[in-house]
Formats: C-alpha cells, structure tokens, sequence
C-alpha cells in the first residue's frame, strides 16, 4: 500500500485547480458506423455538445475490402464509389436527424486503409477535435476481455480527449437512446500530478451542466498485502484511509471554494479499475473523468492502463484524458 504525503498533495491540488485555465470544447467529433451502438454515442455527442455550446462533425470510416487472388495473395480492392456514396447519404440523413436547436452537426466520410482507430485519431488531428465521442458495447462484471479495442486504441492514441459511451438503448420498439444525464461526475485521484489532469475537464463539464463533482481516492492494495493477515492489514489500512480521507477533503473544499462548485470526497481501497467501476454505480455517478498515461509499445503491453480498463467494463460514458508519457 502507498502512503502519500498529506501536506503537499492538498496544498498542490488547490493551486492546480485556481490556476489552470479552464479547456475549450469547441469541436466534438463523433465516430458512427451506424449501428445503433454507435447512434447511441452520437445522440449523447449532440445533447453534450447542446449543453457546451458546441459544434458536431460526424465520421464513418469504410475499411477498404479485399480480394484473393489466383496466386493466393491479399490484394486491395479498388475503392468502391458506391460505398463512399452510400455512406455520404446515411450521414447526411443522420445528421439532419440529430441536429437540433443551435448545434451544427457536419459530416465526413474516411476511406482508409488498416485500423479504424488510425482513421479516427488521424480525423481529429486534421479537424483540430477538442473532444472524439465514440461509443462502445461495454462489458459486464470483471471477467477476461480481449484487448486492442478500437475505443481502447483510440483512447491511447487520441490527441484530445476521449469519451467512450456504453450502449444504452431502451427496448427495440422505440428505437430510442436514453435521455442525457449529467448531474453527478466521479473523478478519480491519487493527489499525483497525473490524476491533476482530469480536473479542468471535469470542473467545466459540472459548471456547464449543473453537476456535482465526487472526488474518489483508492487505497491500493497489492498481493503482498494479503499475506499479512487481516488484523495486520486492518491496522495498516485504518490510518491510510483516515488520512487519505481528510487530504481529500481538504482538496475537495478547496476545488468547491474556488469554482463554486458542489464537491463531495470519497475514499475507499482495493484494486483502481474495479473500486471506480463499483463506487460509480453506488453513487449513481452519470460520468467518469480520469486520466491516462497513454503508453505505446512494450511498456504498455506490461504495465496497461487504469483508464482503458474502466472503459473496458464500466457501464457510464468514461472520459479519458491522455497525458503522454513514454519514459
């Protein structure tokens, strides 16, 4: 278990929280493939975008298909104009179908050859997104997941900030996604200058939508700790958890006083992903807003990432926030 200095991370917290600049959401771009997993992830982009004032671009990326050849090699088919037109006529109806009130809903179609997440991340640059919206299946419980997703990848890889929608249809006779809710954000920290990252996002999202903000510290427990015993660990754990509980408030009256927010502190211990998927659904929070290291190559193989593990199995919209990080 990790024991935090108390003295410094409150002190930090308040200073980081007073004198950021709050981010702009400008832009939102939401990726479609126009199943009604994903026009779930589109309706909460525009009802979100509604709510910060901002505008839409849609985009459908067309794998390229392919073809075998006599020689039994895999060789690209030629771009199908048909496809692209078909594609461009969904996205049109699609748009003016969610386009409501002041927001502008664009579109755009991507024809790209290997993965979609690559198409995505490469729209976002070149649009100058200051958010990408994508929706996802999400799992149930904690059971082994298949890794290399496209929201995971994207969510790694982003150059702004992701959020990641589960699927929230009501039954198939209405066809309808359920009504966007905003009132309660959990956030997660572990008074590092890393979970600092998710603050701003967070503040202005509350601020804009009237939401209340819920700061979560996790005490971590690692294997070893279950070798100890339970009185052992009960006697270590007890001062942590007292501890963490008033750094906690302590950031938490100070993040309220200086946004005028209403800020709650959580505290509670066991493994990161798990604790916040479970604390999300007991404090029926509508959103998680955390941040992610966004490794790349065999460091990520190894060491992973909290944040795609909670969009992997958590059931409420996970905004990641990258902070890059390949040492």
């Amino acid at each position: 278990m990790k024991m935090k200095n108390s003295k410094k991370t409150g002190i930090a917290q308040r200073k980081f929280a007073t004198t950021t600049p709050p981010p702009k959401i400008l832009k939102i771009l939401a990726t479609t493939d126009f199943s009604d997993v994903s026009r779930c992830g589109v309706g909460y982009a525009v009802a979100l975008a509604e709510k910060l004032g901002a505008a839409v671009a849609l985009l459908h990326v067309i794998e390229p298909r392919a073809w075998v050849s006599e020689l039994g090699s895999i060789v690209p088919a030629r771009e199908d104009s048909e496809v692209v037109a078909s594609a461009r006529a969904q996205l049109a109806t699609l748009a003016k179908r969610e386009g409501k009130g002041d927001v502008a809903v664009t579109f755009s179609v991507s024809v790209q050859t290997g993965n979609p997440f690559h198409a995505i991340t490469t729209a976002a640059r070149q649009q100058m997104a200051d958010l990408i919206v994508i929706a996802t299946h999400g799992h149930r419980g904690f059971e082994p997941v298949l890794l290399g997703s496209t929201a995971e990848r994207v969510v790694r890889h982003g150059p702004c900030p992701v959020l990641t929608v589960p699927t929230r249809i009501t039954p198939k006779r209405t066809g309808k996604t359920s009504p966007f809710k905003l009132k309660k954000i959990l956030v997660p920290v572990d008074f590092s200058d890393l979970s600092k990252d998710a603050l701003p996002q967070a503040t202005l999202l509350a601020a804009r939508c009237g939401a209340e903000l819920v700061l979560l510290h996790i005490v971590e427990k690692f294997p070893i700790d279950y070798f100890l015993g339970y009185g052992l660990i009960n006697k270590m754990l007890v001062p942590l958890m007292k501890q963490a509980e008033a750094d906690l408030e302590q950031m938490a009256g100070g993040l309220s006083k200086s946004t005028g927010l209403n800020v709650s502190a959580v505290v509670r211990d066991g493994k990161p992903f798990e604790v916040i998927c479970q604390t999300a659904k007991t404090l029926g929070a509508d959103m998680i807003v955390l941040t992610t290291h966004g490794y790349t190559g065999l460091k990520h193989v190894w060491l992973g990432s909290t944040a795609e593990r909670v969009v992997r199995h958590a059931s409420y919209p996970v905004l990641a926030v990258r902070k890059l990080n390949r040492k």
